[in-house]
């Protein structure tokens, strides 16, 4: 069956989740051999349109008829059991789903889970499973990562083993969900080369995108989703020069809400006088016995913003979980943070995370997809993961106005596991400024956003360096710096070194 063209067909399919529309009235067919580039905003729907494609959920009412698995001329059938191992997936809800379960596998453990579609696998691998892996790992340069368990990888390091796993099942259809975020220059040309040679062996790709995306040679056709509607159709090109040209100049989300005023936002900011909010000394941090930060000297001082570049796995979320308290360094190695302390003078760790505000995608990892969106970002007050105590009703008034100005307020009861990805970074940023901390440490933080959404994330992230907040950043790119940090390091296989003048 599955050597003759195959199609997924929808015909006015939707999709209802959390008792809200998600998608609307949809009409599609996705043939093997074609590539397709689906573009929209944050919530448009581009993740649940997969999903379905995929048949990770169903249409409403059962979908029988509304969604049709085709092969030649056949009857085709409503159910994608026995098919979903051909159909690879790589979203940020997978990533985080590994992070979350598979944390303790190697990543080997992982890729050789995908042509079976499972968690892991049970029993010794075959023959031909081992050539196969050997074969996915060299084709995306990752061999040197393939007994390095999941919690010791990097965001970019996951994403290249997920792309593997996809892979590894010679899929029929490629569904690519944002997939390039999080991935350095390198790993970036390594992933494309490998999606044009999975698509040259005749399967079908569809990448999502909100910005545009590189797609594989030859012609592609194109969709933009709006409010869960298609709302444009034709070759990938058109569609996208029209895409870019009505999101160019377009209002950025929450743009109608005003700002907090500083002294409003961020009350408890540290004397730019003050003692440093972080010192680092000779730390060097080992995990799954491999130094990845070596010999880390560095000094915070309050008002000392920073942005940190580096390549996928050069340890730059290893850097902030040891700011943060989360890993600590080897003998020898010192980490204080006197200007993140108590009054009194304790620096009970518990306190001093309740005076840092986290982006990462990490923290979003360890969340239940089932939490409402209003808790998650009320945790941010006590730092915790959830909440253990009732909320005041000013702490609930807080987090409200941190929901309406970064545009989420509609999905205050949302469950996570109902939102984009876009939508759920919107909503760790709010939970970060929730607590009016002394320091933010951003992992990534625009990755994931519209064009929108990042100038709106942006600006609250400068609009918080400047009222006194001290800007801690890891990004890929120089063009996600905001302008007021004026000192750029990065980080080279585990060692700090100054990066270049752009």
């Amino acid at each position: 069956m599955l050597e003759t063209p195959f199609r997924i067909t929808l015909e006015h399919a939707s999709v209802t989740l959390g008792g809200k529309p998600a998608l609307s009235d949809i009409s599609v067919t996705i043939a093997q051999g074609e590539t397709w580039l689906v573009l929209g905003s944050n919530g448009s729907g581009k993740s649940t349109l997969l999903r379905l494609l995929r048949g990770d959920i169903w249409p409403d009412d059962d979908g029988r008829g509304a969604r049709l698995y085709q092969s030649g001329d056949g009857p085709g059938r409503a159910s994608p059991i026995g098919l979903r191992p051909r159909f690879g997936m790589v979203s940020p809800e997978v990533q985080r789903a590994t992070k979350r379960l598979c944390g303790h596998l190697p990543a080997r453990t992982v890729i050789l889970a995908g042509p079976r579609d499972a968690v892991y696998v049970q029993g010794r691998p075959s023959k031909a499973e081992l050539a196969m892996l050997d074969t996915v790992l060299d084709r995306l340069g990752i061999a040197h990562l393939a007994d390095t368990k999941v919690e010791a990888l990097s965001n970019g390091q996951i994403r290249a083993v997920l792309l593997a796993r996809a892979l590894a099942g010679k899929p029929l259809f490629l569904f690519l969900d944002e997939f390039l975020d999080g991935l350095d220059d390198a790993a970036r040309a390594t992933a494309d080369r490998a999606v044009a040679e999975a698509s040259g062996f005749g399967a079908a790709v569809l990448v999502t995108s909100h910005l545009g995306a590189p797609l594989p040679p030859g012609p592609a056709k194109g969709l933009t989703l709006a409010g869960g509607r298609i709302v444009d159709t034709g070759p990938a090109a058109s569609v996208l020069a029209r895409y870019r040209e009505a999101t160019a100049s377009g209002p950025a989300v929450g743009s109608a809400v005003p700002a907090p005023r500083p002294t409003e936002a961020w009350p408890d900011a540290p004397d730019p006088q003050g003692p440093p909010l972080v010192v680092l000394e000779h730390a060097s941090v080992f995990l799954e016995r491999r130094e990845i930060l070596r010999d880390i000297n560095l000094t915070v001082p309050p008002g000392g913003h920073l942005a940190i570049l580096g390549a996928n796995g050069a340890g730059k979320s290893t850097l902030l979980k040891l700011v943060a308290g989360e890993h600590h360094p080897a003998l020898g190695g010192r980490a204080v943070r006197p200007g993140l302390a108590a009054p009194e003078g304790l620096t009970d760790l518990r306190d001093i995370r309740r005076r840092i505000g986290m982006v990462s995608f990490e923290l979003e990892a360890d969340y239940d997809k089932e939490l409402p969106a209003l808790e998650l970002v009320l945790s941010g007050i006590a730092a915790t993961v959830g909440l253990y105590a009732e909320p005041s009703a000013r702490d609930v008034a807080k987090a409200r106005r941190w929901l309406e100005f970064f545009g989420v307020a509609d999905l205050a009861g949302r469950r996570l596991g109902q939102l984009s990805a876009g939508q759920t970074r919107r909503l760790f940023l709010a939970r970060a400024m929730v607590g009016q901390p002394r320091l933010l440490l951003l992992d990534e933080p625009f990755s994931g956003l519209d064009a929108a959404s990042r100038r709106l994330a942006m600006a609250a992230v400068s609009a918080a360096a400047r009222s006194g907040v001290t800007v801690l950043t890891v990004v890929h790119r120089r063009g996600d710096v905001i302008p007021e940090i004026q000192t750029v390091l990065r980080l080279v296989r585990g060692r700090l070194e100054p990066e270049p003048p752009a």
